[in-house]
């Protein structure tokens, strides 16, 4: 399961990056290390509309799978979960600089991606968006002030 680990502030100023930056976590009951060298996460501007702005956020907006460190047993200190769910942080995503040019009111989605070879049409593989996830409002007006702190939630 994807979820977003940090939020990004709820107030920004055009072309300043997004602080703090956002984060997302990939959550499993089962070992997916094996998958991780085909998984990706790519952060997408929604418009508050849900229009889709293809190519209209800046910074780094792909990030490939940083596998988090097995924990014998129990759930990372990441999930914040019971030790009665067998679900786990396997993985997460990273995306420092985001930055959004134009006044407004948006979210950033962001959706995982994995690569599918095993589709006999296509030799060199398939991309399929497992899942998506969307962040808070994001308010981008001239002068704005960012008073988000990082969240502990980590």
């Amino acid at each position: 399961m994807l979820r977003l680990a940090i939020q990004p502030p709820q107030q920004s100023s055009p072309g300043v990056p997004l602080y703090p930056p956002l984060a997302a976590r990939l959550s499993s009951e089962t070992c997916i290390f094996s998958e991780l060298s085909q998984t990706w996460a790519i952060a997408t501007l929604i418009h508050y509309s849900g229009e889709v702005l293809y190519d209209r956020l800046g910074g780094k907006i792909a990030d490939s799978a940083h596998p988090l460190p097995g924990i014998g047993g129990g759930t990372s200190s990441m999930s914040g979960a019971s030790a009665e769910n067998s679900e786990r942080d396997r993985a997460y995503f990273y995306f420092p600089d985001l930055v959004i040019h134009e006044p407004g009111r948006y979210r950033v989605r962001v959706s995982l991606m994995q690569m599918d070879y095993s589709h006999d049409g296509s030799p060199e593989g398939v991309v399929k968006v497992l899942e998506s996830v969307d962040s808070r409002s994001i308010t981008v007006e001239d002068g704005a002030v960012n008073r988000s702190r990082l969240s502990k939630r980590i």
